[in-house]
């Protein structure tokens, strides 16, 4: 079976069939530590078991996205669903976001604990990958971060009936566990993992590894299928597995495929501009990118204030805010049919190599700025080489009392830089209007020679 943007729909296995919800004496792994009743959500975990497809590539993969799979296997499943939604029907705006888990530490990351997904939106975290499950094959646990277990070893009570053939598998997956959450699903109201909550639209979410997955999703898969209605990517370096690929590929080389009409918005940290310089990718009628200039891709967890040889500390800057505001933004272009706004991308030196143009401060120029890219207290990186952690973490180096100095002539002066940065951010779009007060309150706080 040939599946294409041209082809007949393909013949697909019987639906999944939705199971649960699954109980334990421990809670399910990737509960949020925060009070979700206090707002107005819960939490439930289910079973999803069915026939997935695993597919290949027809011929070599372009840089254009347009790629065509073929099926060639099938195999029976059971993997989970983490459910987050509002625990009131009324309360439910209509959206479910759909998480392709992350598994790039060797388990599978958790539920949000806040932001846009909190505003009505349901939020189902879908185990696609073997590793989630497993963790890494053998040879490759040197990869794994010890802060916790993959599914079947953190609680074989709980999960010890799941089973996974192969990340060949995923992409079909994920597919299956669409159909089960969108409009039209037929389950028995007490098998419904949605617990009867009105769906309008269907949103595919993922980061980072998972972004990858996605674009492979994008490029080849759901031209078919069509089960989603819109796509949030971050942190995506613009490459993307081949469908026959197994554990953790780097993936090759793609923009996302023009010939869509899809929602699509990608949000990146600093770290991942040159890759999509590169491809090159740009906004077009169905895709956005937006750059959140100095972010670093990941955050490191400890040894935060440690400087390395060259002064330099782990970079603070965070994009998730902006993230919230593409959620939002995207949300509106699905349900409203007015699309999300452009932003400026990070600047580039044409090189050879290719590589971030900087200003004065030594940070980068254009993209989305934070108030701390507009009146800086140091020189922010997305990448970082030599710091003793991973590159991915960025790193910060203060300025000199003296440099500050230099720089601001008063602390009147600094905040007024500060909060206009804020008020350009919220009428670009790319923050959330109820994000400004904690924003404008962490300038406050900024601390100054002056």
């Amino acid at each position: 079976m040939v599946t294409d943007a041209a082809s007949a729909p393909p013949v697909v296995p019987e639906p999944a069939r939705v199971t649960g919800p699954i109980t334990g004496e421990h809670p399910p792994w990737g509960a949020p530590h925060i009070d979700l009743a206090a707002r107005g959500y819960v939490l439930e975990e289910f079973g999803l078991e069915g026939t997935a497809r695993a597919f290949h590539l027809l011929d070599d993969p372009t840089p254009d996205g347009h790629w065509s799979v073929a099926e060639y296997a099938r195999a029976p499943y059971r993997t989970r669903l983490l459910v987050l939604r509002p625990q009131r029907a009324e309360d439910a705006n209509g959206t479910v976001v759909v998480g392709w888990q992350n598994v790039s530490a060797g388990y599978e990351s958790g539920a949000p604990t806040s932001g846009e997904i909190y505003e009505g939106d349901a939020w189902v975290g879908v185990s696609a990958q073997q590793v989630g499950l497993y963790g890494f094959p053998a040879g490759m646990e040197r990869m794994a971060s010890r802060r916790a277990l993959p599914l079947l070893e953190h609680d074989p009570e709980r999960y010890g009936d799941l089973h996974h053939p192969g990340d060949q598998a995923a992409f079909d997956i994920f597919t299956q566990a669409g159909r089960a959450l969108a409009p039209d699903r037929s389950h028995d109201h007490d098998l419904d993992p949605l617990g009867g909550l009105r769906v309008e639209r269907l949103i595919a979410a993922g980061g980072s590894q998972s972004a990858m997955r996605l674009a492979t999703y994008l490029n080849a898969i759901h031209p078919v299928e069509r089960v989603f209605d819109g796509f949030l990517l971050s942190v995506w370096e613009a490459r993307a597995p081949r469908p026959e690929e197994g554990v953790l590929p780097m993936g090759v080389r793609t923009a996302i495929r023009t010939d869509t009409p899809t929602p699509v918005v990608i949000v990146n940290s600093e770290f991942e501009s040159a890759h999509l310089a590169q491809v090159p990718c740009v906004d077009t009628e169905w895709l956005r990118v937006w750059e959140v200039a100095g972010t670093p891709h990941g955050n490191a967890r400890s040894r935060v204030d440690e400087a390395d040889r060259r002064g330099r500390v782990v970079n603070p800057l965070r994009y998730a805010p902006v993230h919230d505001a593409a959620l939002r933004a995207l949300d509106r272009w699905i349900t409203d049919g007015v699309p999300a706004p452009h932003q400026p991308r990070i600047e580039m030196d044409p090189g050879p190599p290719l590589r971030i143009a900087t200003d004065d401060a030594g940070n980068a120029r254009g993209g989305i700025r934070l108030p701390e890219m507009e009146v800086p207290t140091a020189t922010y990186q997305g990448a970082a080489m030599g710091t003793g952690r991973l590159p991915l973490f960025g790193a910060a180096k203060p300025f000199t009392d003296d440099e500050l100095r230099a720089r601001y002539a008063s602390r009147a002066a600094y905040e007024q830089g500060w909060n206009d940065a804020v008020d350009a951010l919220v009428a670009s779009g790319a923050l959330r209007p109820e994000d400004a007060p904690a924003m404008r309150a962490r300038g406050a706080d900024v601390g100054l020679p002056v």
